[in-house]
């Protein structure tokens, strides 16, 4: 059977022209060369090499296997490099997907900052819907999934990102942005944009708004916060919206505001249970968590 060893022993006497200097080359003896030299030549019984005024000529045979013995050489180094790589985080694969707040927000600037050091990462990376993200994480088709809510499953870990308080976002020259906070009975009677019925954070500002007998006039159902806070920027109304969504708005039309009472926001990291985290992920959560609850703070009132 032939060994990686007689194969570098033959480019390296190829390139050299010696047996001496392919010693000198590979740390070896020159007893050990030769010996794996005339190895090779009996398990392949081809005779690769003559000598000519003291010198070893290669013969057609002998670089024939030289060609490709420099492939599965050169082959071997990617996958030692590639193995450095791995174990200093500089290579691998991320397949991460994302529900909206989140997703055009924090996680752009997230990953775009962790991959700048790691340019040979290559990543796979979605928005969508939770119970999307859910499915591939069930499935076991990402790495990592953000969502602001989880089913119990036997194919689901699930792991708090943060949580964070609602925030109220205005418009710029609404007659409350001079407000430090805002508070529900601030808007008795104001224009208000709710989300659809289903959505589960709107049932709990509804909650609120009704066990306070606070009557809001709702002008427009939307689908996300992102959507509320465009509307909000073109001055038809507030929204009771994440801060991360709030604060891509910020400086564009809208001012925000902490609300009170507290409305929590709980965003999960969800991974599937039958796939092993690999290092760059276990590398990437710690940072995306940090990132979390920087965002998480409302904008200051001037």
């Amino acid at each position: 059977m032939l060994t990686l060893r007689q194969l570098e022993v033959l480019c390296a006497v190829i390139e050299v022209g010696s047996v001496t200097g392919a010693s000198r080359r590979l740390n070896l003896s020159q007893p050990a060369v030769s010996k794996l030299l005339a190895t090779l030549e009996r398990q392949t019984q081809l005779a690769l090499f003559r000598r000519e005024h003291r010198r070893l000529v290669a013969t057609p045979e002998a670089h024939r296997l030289y060609e490709e013995s420099q492939r599965l050489l050169g082959g071997l180094t990617d996958v030692a490099r590639l193995a450095e790589e791995l174990r200093s985080l500089s290579s691998g694969t991320l397949s991460i997907a994302s529900l909206l707040a989140v997703g055009h927000t924090l996680l752009p600037e997230v990953v775009g900052r962790f991959l700048r050091e790691r340019p040979s990462v290559n990543l796979s990376y979605q928005v969508r819907s939770s119970n999307k993200i859910m499915q591939w994480v069930i499935a076991n088709q990402i790495d990592l999934g953000i969502a602001m809510n989880s089913i119990e499953h036997d194919s689901i870990e699930t792991e708090t990102l943060c949580v964070v308080d609602a925030v109220c976002a205005l418009p710029a020259a609404h007659r409350l942005a001079p407000q430090a906070s805002i508070a529900a009975d601030d808007l008795a009677g104001e224009r208000f944009l709710s989300f659809g019925s289903e959505g589960r954070i709107q049932g709990v500002v509804d909650e609120v708004f009704d066990s306070l007998d606070i009557k809001r006039r709702v002008v427009a159902r939307v689908y996300n916060s992102t959507t509320a806070c465009s509307l909000v920027a073109q001055g038809l109304g507030v929204a009771i919206v994440d801060p991360f969504s709030a604060g891509g708005f910020v400086g564009r039309g809208i001012v925000v505001r902490p609300f009170r009472p507290a409305i929590p926001y709980r965003f999960k990291l969800l991974y599937p249970r039958a796939r092993e985290r690999s290092k760059l992920l276990n590398a990437f959560v710690p940072v995306l968590k940090a990132s979390a609850r920087q965002w998480a703070n409302p904008a200051p009132a001037p």
